[in-house]
């Protein structure tokens, strides 16, 4: 198997930038692509952290029905951390940059 398609399957089954890192051994590269989607995926976590404390504390003090489907309303209603969607979208990229990158790079000989 080639080099640039070991790194883009670890890059995109991995976590973005890890196919640089290992398998291309371009430190700087794997960085560039690494560090925003794990500061972007720590955001999203953050967020999904937040929401899930605020109704499990909503749940236990019986404001919040144990009805699925009013979980899932009051989830959707709820917008705890500003900015996750983009934060979102920053991983996307990232992650599909980081294959592009990969498979774009030639091998050495």
């Amino acid at each position: 198997m080639k080099q640039s398609n070991k790194a883009a399957l670890f890059s995109g089954l991995g976590f973005p930038g890890l196919g640089q890192l290992l398998v291309q051994k371009r430190t700087v590269r794997g960085l560039v692509f690494m560090l925003p989607a794990l500061a972007a995926f720590s955001w999203l976590m953050y967020g999904l952290w937040k929401a899930t404390s605020v109704l499990m504390d909503e749940a236990l003090s019986g404001v919040l029905a144990p009805d699925p489907i009013a979980i899932t309303q009051r989830l959707t209603k709820a917008s705890i951390v500003p900015g996750a969607s983009i934060a979102g979208w920053i991983l996307l990229a990232c992650w599909i940059a980081s294959i592009a990158d990969a498979l774009l790079v030639r091998d050495k000989p």
